[in-house]
């Protein structure tokens, strides 16, 4: 598991490249998590991304068969 902290602006940037390659790839899509700054679970790449842009996410975690990221926005 990889760990690490980015900025809202970075973890937009992160998640529209993750969008991209679902987008492009027909393999399995990974599963996106997160916890909102409310405590509340959201899942999916779509909602996490909304979360995100209106700065209400603390978490999201990106998991792909082969390896998992948690990333902690700040």
């Amino acid at each position: 598991m990889t760990r690490y902290f980015t900025s809202r602006q970075g973890a937009i940037k992160r998640l529209m490249e993750i969008k991209r390659d679902v987008a492009r790839m027909p393999r399995s899509v990974p599963a996106v998590d997160g916890c909102r700054k409310d405590g509340m679970p959201i899942a999916g790449i779509e909602q996490v991304l909304l979360d995100v842009r209106a700065d209400r996410i603390r978490w999201f975690r990106q998991e792909d068969g082969q390896e998992e990221q948690v990333v902690f926005v700040s």
